[in-house]
Formats: structure tokens, sequence, C-alpha cells
């Protein structure tokens, strides 16, 4: 074109100065244009989702963005790069940071960012929030919501920081009393016989701590350093009661017996002849259910007797003890209330 241009010029006018002025001008004329031809370019500015097409003869991104003046916050996102060249039909994306909360414990921080997700978020903010003491550790720390979830203006994120820590601790081993039962100490009293020592493990806990506290504690192992020594305590079951004749008896146990008397000699349920001998020992009827049968027994105001015979009417709590007449059975004893009967051996044991 610009060669056409020169022949036309050439044939149409003479060679002096002013003609190839002229020449000159036109060329320069042309050149430009051409230029600024190349130059303007058709391009679209998307902030945030929303569109604008713009005519712009700017070479970079960012003086496109300056003509059109978009100012950037410093977390704002640009796609391509602020150097970057444009071309005609090419989209400046730009995304807004948005503000969000990040609570961790009792401490508050605010964050501008324009990630997507709160993991982008983190990853990308990791040297900010370490420089807060913050440290995000993927897998172990708890977070919410979710590591996927959007990013939204004013979204709080809650992050819980857990440790997990092997604590090893000595504990005490608690000894155990033994109780012994002891027929030569009286009843109601107690004797040590072997003083308690606690004794001593050592414990392996494994402790998880959630921002800082406490949150719980599982035992992975103990040993037994030192076993525990029992405290041993002897317990008197000897029973003593002073009879009317002054002996000192052990007895096993005590009942209270509605009481009757009997005569007549005969045999007896266990075999024997019933006997009253108020120096030794008599012969007295039971129930079995009640006082096992060969039983010793020490009867208030009858003495020593054994547990030989039965009766129809001795059920429950009631004796009926031998005399050697009638008259005594019916004048002399009669019928008697709440009498102790002392058992002093059960059979097999005297």
């Amino acid at each position: 074109m610009v060669e056409n241009l020169k022949k036309y010029l050439k044939n149409n006018f003479s060679n002096g100065p002013k003609a190839k002025i002229l020449i000159g001008i036109i060329m320069l004329a042309i050149i430009l244009s051409v230029t600024l031809v190349n130059m303007r370019k058709t391009i679209i500015i998307k902030i945030d989702g929303k569109e604008e097409t713009f005519v712009t003869y700017k070479r970079t991104v960012k003086d496109v963005l300056d003509i059109q003046g978009v100012t950037l916050n410093s977390k704002d996102k640009v796609q391509p790069a602020l150097n970057s060249n444009v071309s005609e039909g090419d989209t400046i994306s730009i995304k807004r940071a948005v503000s969000v909360e990040l609570v961790v414990g009792e401490k508050n921080i605010s964050l501008e960012t324009a990630e997507d997700t709160i993991e982008d978020m983190l990853e990308v903010e990791k040297e900010e929030l370490k420089e807060q003491g913050i440290e995000y550790t993927d897998g172990v720390d708890e977070i919410s919501p979710a590591l996927d979830t959007k990013i939204e203006d004013n979204l709080q994120i809650n992050l819980v920081k857990v440790e997990v820590k092997s604590e090893l601790a000595k504990e005490a081993i608690n000894f155990d009393v033994v109780l012994e039962e002891d027929s030569n100490l009286e009843s109601g009293l107690e004797e040590t016989r072997q003083e308690g020592a606690a004794g001593e493990k050592e414990v392996v806990y494994e402790v998880v701590y959630k921002n800082g506290i406490e949150f719980s504690k599982t035992v992975k192992s103990s040993k037994v350093v030192a076993e525990p020594v029992n405290k041993i305590v002897a317990q008197g079951t000897r029973r003593t009661f002073a009879s009317r004749d002054g002996q000192l008896l052990d007895y096993k146990s005590v009942l209270y017996c509605e009481s009757t008397a009997y005569s007549g000699g005969g045999v007896t349920a266990t075999g024997t002849v019933p006997v009253r001998d108020p120096n030794g020992i008599s012969t007295i009827a039971v129930d079995p259910r009640v006082i096992p049968l060969g039983s010793l027994v020490y009867v208030e105001g009858y003495g020593k007797a054994v547990a030989s015979d039965t009766g129809g009417a001795i059920k429950g709590n009631i004796i009926d003890v031998y005399v050697n007449s009638e008259e005594e059975a019916y004048s002399n004893w009669g019928r008697k209330y709440n009498v102790p009967v002392y058992i002093l051996a059960y059979p097999g044991e005297w």
C-alpha cells in the first residue's frame, strides 16, 4: 500500500522539497494509523463474576485496570498477572478478598482472603498465621466448618489445636485389709497382726489437649514396681458369759426361746436315755431346724444340756427341758419365756 502511494505521489507531484515533506507527513500518518489499529483491543473485565466489556489501547493488565479505575486490595486475586500483556478478546478476572474470622480458643483473628475454600485459605495464609502463633496441622487439629467449605464474607472458622502427649506418672497401689477370725480373741475385739504398706506402679498415659486444656486421659501401659503389703487384722469370735454358778463359758451364739419341761424317761430321738444332771449334762428337746441335734448348750436356770430329743409341739424357738418328775416339770419349771439358750458347741465340735 505504501509503495503504491509513493508511485502515485511521484507521478502526480514534482520532486521538489515541498513534495518530499508532504510525502513524509502522509507516510507518518499512515504508520500511526496502522499502529493504533494494532493496539486497539476489546477485552472483558470480570469482578466477582460480573462482566464488563471495554476497548483499550493499553498493553498490560495493570495498565488496563488503572485506565479503567479499578483499584486492588493486597489480597485480591487477579488473573492473568498484573504484568501480563493483554490481547484481543482476553478476560481479566478479579476476585475480591472478603473478611473472615478465625477463632482459636480465646483468640480471634481477622483475615482478608480471596481463596475459594477454608483449606486453600489456611495454606495461603500459613506464614501470616504462624507469625501470630497459630499453626494448623492437617489430620490432627479440628476445624469447623469443614475444610472444603466455600469462603464467604464474615465467615467464622473455629480451629481447635489438638496435641497428644505421652505422660509418665508414678502412682500408689492401695493395700487391702484382710480380716481373719480368731476364736481365741474375745468377740468385738480386733488385733492388727501385720501393718499394711502401699505399693507403687508406673503408668503411661496418652493425654489429649485441646487448645491447651486437657480433654482426655487414657492409660496406655502400667507396670508394678513395688507390690503392696496387705494389712492383716484379727477379729475375735470368742463369746464368753458367766453362768449362775460362776463358770466362764465360751459360746457360739445365743437364742432366746420359750421353754417347757417334760419327764418320764424313755428313749430320745437320737437313741439315748434322757437324763437330768444339775451338776453335769442334761437332756433337752429342740427343733433341729433351729438347734442341730447333738449340740451342746447352756440353758439359763437349767444348766448344760445336749440337744438330743425332739417333740411334736417343739417348733421354732422352743425347747423342752428334761426333769426327773412330773411335779418338777409343771410346778417348778412350768412355762418360761425369753430364756437365754447359749450354743456352746455344734455337733462334732465337742
